[in-house]
């Protein structure tokens, strides 16, 4: 029995370790709190569904301006969003930016579950008015990781008519799955093991909102191809797709980005 007893141990070492690597992996957050330096923008705390810390970023909108709902990639923190937020109050957009578990200063361990538990929950107080005083039906942006969290909160929706006035989304992928095997084909049977596998091509149908999707032509991490059958298969009627032509994965917002975003935005009612 020894033997045996051997092999179950080498085993959990072996699953623990690798599920290990995929959480810092997928969520490759940086953990510090960088307190905002944009005028107009704040930090403030709410509480998650775990009862636990969630730093968010918010700024109030001019008047006639929507408020973005922003939820961010997985790497780094909001302080490296900064630009973007600066270049949105600059337009005089609201801003609500939360930082996931283990991002930002917000408290507890990432998990697909427990993202989309804490993101809907925080959804709920846009809507309900607790967050930011009033009631808010947001336009959401959604980078990389963040448009899938996006799709599966437009899902996740007990009443469509909660949905937000638009979706952006940048580089979305159908599945991290589906990206796993696209940069790495080989490992196939270590990618079919995960946990947070985040499945939005099988949510794009209650994409029912004005769409606008980004996506670099050149992204070699997330495959142009995937943000496509994304569009695709999206329930709008009222969409549109952007290449940004020489594009990666990081520098999606080159300045005919910005101007097809902005365009989007001014048409969103």
């Amino acid at each position: 029995m020894t033997w045996l007893i051997r092999a179950i141990v080498l085993l959990a070492l072996f699953v623990g370790g690798y599920f290990v690597v995929e959480r810092f992996t997928i969520y490759a957050f940086d953990p510090r709190l960088v307190a905002p330096d944009i005028p107009g923008v704040s930090e403030t705390v709410f509480k998650n569904t775990a009862g636990k810390d969630m730093i968010v970023w918010t700024a109030e909108p001019k008047r006639g301006k929507p408020t973005i709902l922003y939820l961010h990639g997985n790497a780094g923190n909001l302080a490296n969003r900064s630009f973007r937020f600066g270049a949105f109050r600059d337009r005089g957009y609201g801003l609500i930016a939360p930082a996931y578990r283990g991002s930002s200063g917000s408290e507890g361990w990432p998990t697909e579950n427990a993202i989309r538990k804490d993101i809907l929950s925080l959804y709920g107080s846009l809507l309900n008015g607790s967050l930011m005083g009033q009631p808010i039906k947001p336009v959401i942006y959604g980078e990389s990781i963040g448009a899938a969290i996006a799709i599966h909160l437009v899902a996740d929706l007990d009443d469509p008519e909660d949905g937000p006035r638009a979706v952006v989304l940048e580089a979305p992928f159908t599945s991290l799955v589906d990206v796993a095997k696209s940069i790495q084909p080989e490992l196939a049977l270590l990618t079919g093991l995960m946990i947070n596998r985040w499945n939005s091509i099988d949510y794009a149908p209650n994409l029912t909102q004005k769409l606008l999707i980004l996506h670099g032509t050149n992204d070699t991490l997330i495959p142009l191809v995937q943000g496509r059958e994304i569009f695709e298969q999206s329930g709008s009627t009222d969409k549109a797709f952007f290449p940004v032509e020489g594009a990666g994965h990081i520098n999606v917002w080159k300045a005919s980005a910005q101007r097809r975003l902005y365009q989007f935005l001014a048409s969103v009612r």
